[in-house]
């Protein structure tokens, strides 16, 4: 990216004060069947022609096509929100409803949690940013944690994601590692210890099916080092991925 590392400066200055917890790749699981036969139905597809770019139904549903910063900061929680409100110096309207709050020149927040949940509604709002001229997106969110000794206080940096939602697929084959951009995680935890925050480093597993999260799944992953569980993270990472932007997660 042409302005990396101005993006992960920014997203440092700004990310690192609202955030408070986070968190992580792929291990096989027997008996699975291999995502390849089964998502998606149309194999070879991934450099097709999309019937609907995002750059235009950006442009179509709102007022044009907006200028965002390099940075975007994507939020999960209320209180999140309600923190970087109180901070803002304007916003900025996306499309239709939704709205990204303009930290400074270089970073901007947009609170995912009010257009829904899951993976298909975090990779819609990434996609959105990116068609607008965001160049990293960090994920700023809570997780499960499944690593019993774990502090809950820990800033947990994922760093590879168990792909169990179906986006993803649609933008990176199977076998393909959806992973963080290395420099921007390094830049986060840097900045986190600084401030004062334990850190870990590890995986995480991405399922969207939120009441469908078994016994026996968890067990096994906490058994695998897994450090938490979250709904969107390899989904964001795969439109990351496809679009040529850079990502970490927290």
């Amino acid at each position: 990216m042409p302005h990396g590392r101005t993006a992960f400066g920014a997203a440092r200055q700004v990310a690192v004060p609202l955030a408070t917890g986070c968190h992580p790749r792929a291990i096989v699981i027997p008996g699975r069947p291999d995502p390849a036969d089964v998502i998606p139905n149309f194999g070879d597809r991934y450099g097709a022609e999309e019937l609907i770019a995002p750059e235009d139904a950006v442009a179509e549903q709102g007022d044009g096509l907006p200028d965002v910063p390099p940075a975007v900061i994507v939020g999960f929680q209320p209180e999140l929100t309600d923190a970087v409100e109180a901070r803002a110096e304007d916003s900025v309207r996306i499309v239709r409803p939704q709205y990204l709050y303009q930290l400074t020149d270089q970073v901007g927040y947009v609170p995912v949690h009010e257009w829904g949940i899951g993976a298909p509604v975090a990779a819609t709002v990434v996609e959105n940013v990116i068609a607008a001229g965001a160049e990293a997106v960090v994920q700023l969110s809570g997780g499960a944690g499944i690593q019993p000794d774990i502090d809950p206080e820990t800033a947990l940096l994922p760093t590879s994601s168990i792909r169990d939602e179906g986006v993803s697929y649609h933008y990176v084959p199977d076998g393909e590692a959806v992973t963080p951009s290395a420099d921007l995680v390094e830049t986060l935890g840097e900045a986190l210890s600084e401030d004062g925050f334990d850190t870990r480093r590890g995986p995480t597993w991405t399922t969207s099916a939120f009441y469908r999260e078994t016994v026996p799944e968890i067990g096994r992953y906490r058994d695998d080092g897994v450090l938490t569980l979250d709904m969107a993270a390899a989904a964001i990472r795969a439109v990351c991925r496809y679009r040529g932007a850079d990502t970490a997660t927290c």
